[in-house]
């Protein structure tokens, strides 16, 4: 193959617990084949849910075995993978890969979720294998960073500046206010690029057209896209509530990423099948299609389905976990001065039955909500920023 056949942009997004980082980058991917489609574009990840998330979209990705977590008390604890590889591991067989990819690939650009070394360094090798050649490399920052710290580290400040070309930043200053981007210029000693919120869901559709959902009328869209420690006695606290509002709303559909081999899973399947107003689902295309026709929503306080939830202009309810990382509780205490009674907020280990249904009763009444004056140009921003830097060379 002739050297001068190149990927254009390599985008990488590590995994773990929930789908943030990889929505973020698939979004961005996705504006980027729209924007441009000549660009040689490719998504790597250990996120298992990506083919889902990325849909109809012309967008080529890679798959990595995938790094797990479990959360014990409050933090966040790595465990052995799907392949069977420990934590530590993992992160050396995927240094390696990372390594080997840009080496073959020679991108020109690589953009980076969150940390500039990634989860568990893996990317410290492949920043040394691109640092011979005019690879840019560009870290991209959610709006409220939170007590991560791998992304105050020294390490990433070092690596940081040794190897990268810019820095952006996928928040509104409007509503989160200036203190967030100015934590990233004082860290990294480089001016943040404020791009907006990025809205994987917005660049789905675009693609997809609005896809049709159920022929039945939808109550509401419940996604658990992981288990944390309590997050089985909440969905049991959830089903005894369910019960008791009327099936004249509509259908109750749960999106939960659970094996349903484990006794976990048998336990949740035994429970809400024998509910006729709910249908258990493991997460996948559907969702969009199911959000977009309900009356309401119920998601934990993740960055991508609360974009996607202000995308559908719905009310919601928004469970919160015991994370000692309040990056959840600080984001949606933001987002809520402008959402107003878009987002209602529960505590996954404090709310009561008849506080929840409450709620959720509350949001079933409502008719349509005002629109949320939020930039939500991100993706579109992010990729025309890119391919500025591609084009000046």
């Amino acid at each position: 193959m002739p050297q001068t056949v190149r990927l254009d942009v390599l985008i990488y997004a590590h995994d773990g617990r929930g789908l943030g980082h990889a929505g973020r980058s698939i979004g961005i991917g996705m504006a980027l084949r729209r924007l441009y489609p000549d660009l040689k574009v490719l998504f790597v990840s250990g996120c298992s849910l990506a083919q889902e998330l990325i849909g109809a979209a012309p967008l080529d990705w890679l798959k990595l075995p995938s790094y797990e977590t479990r959360v014990i008390e409050g933090k966040s604890i790595g465990i052995h993978g799907k392949s069977m590889f420990s934590d530590g591991e993992l992160g050396q067989f995927r240094a390696r890969e990372l390594a080997q990819l840009v080496s073959l690939y020679r991108p020109r650009l690589v953009l980076v979720d969150h940390t500039p070394q990634g989860k568990h360094r893996e990317l410290v090798a492949a920043l040394s294998a691109g640092s011979g050649g005019d690879t840019r490399w560009i870290l991209g920052v959610r709006g409220v960073v939170g007590a991560v710290l791998q992304a105050r580290s020294g390490l990433a400040r070092e690596l940081f500046r040794a190897h990268y070309h810019g820095l952006l930043w996928y928040g509104d200053a409007l509503v989160l206010g200036a203190s967030h981007c100015e934590q990233l210029r004082l860290h990294y000693d480089t001016e943040p690029v404020e791009c907006g919120y990025v809205l994987r869901l917005a660049e789905l559709a675009r693609w997809e057209g609005r896809v049709p959902g159920p022929e039945e009328p939808v109550a509401g869209a419940i996604s658990i896209p992981w288990l944390g420690e309590n997050s089985l006695d909440f969905l049991v606290l959830l089903a005894g509530v369910l019960q008791k509002i009327p099936e004249s709303y509509g259908r109750w559909w749960l999106f939960v990423n659970i094996d349903p081999s484990t006794a976990a899973g048998q336990r949740l399947g035994a429970l809400f099948a024998s509910m006729h107003n709910c249908r258990l689902e493991p997460p996948g295309r559907t969702y969009a299609a199911v959000l977009l026709q309900a009356r309401t929503a119920l998601i934990y306080g993740g960055y991508n389905s609360l974009m996607d939830v202000l995308h559908a202009g719905i009310p919601a309810v928004v469970v919160l976990r015991d994370m000692q990382d309040e990056e959840q509780q600080l984001h949606l205490h933001k987002l809520q001065e402008v959402a107003g009674e878009a987002l209602a907020t529960v505590s996954e280990t404090g709310v009561t039955a008849e506080g929840l249904e409450r709620l959720l009763l509350a949001n079933l009444q409502r008719g349509a909500l005002p629109s949320v004056v939020l930039n939500t140009d991100g993706a579109a921003c992010a990729a025309k920023y890119l391919h500025g830097l591609l084009s000046w060379g």
